[in-house]
């Protein structure tokens, strides 16, 4: 079941990377911009609003603390945005 549960991974990083790119324009911050105010590197949040390769945690926590949201906040968005039912885990 590593495919699967691969393809499942996908799908909670492409929903990350939605709602960091939906927060980044809400405040209409052009990704340069955030990067030049945070000394944050255009093409780390480039990667993680493509959802390009997996995010780091600190990465993301990262992205987070220039935006002012909380990590915890950010997951609990791709949460809300999984089927109830979700899970990586085969039960």
């Amino acid at each position: 079941m590593q495919h699967e549960n691969s393809k499942k991974s996908k799908g909670i990083f492409q929903i990350l990377a939605e709602e960091l790119k939906k927060e980044r324009e809400k405040q209409h911050k052009s990704i340069r911009l955030l990067a030049y105010e945070f000394d944050i590197q255009t093409s780390l949040i480039s990667r993680l609003e493509n959802g390009v390769n997996e995010p780091k945690l600190i990465s993301i926590w990262t992205i987070c603390e220039a935006l002012g949201i909380t990590p915890s906040e950010l997951l609990k968005r791709v949460e809300e945005r999984l089927p109830s039912d979700f899970s990586l885990i085969d039960k």
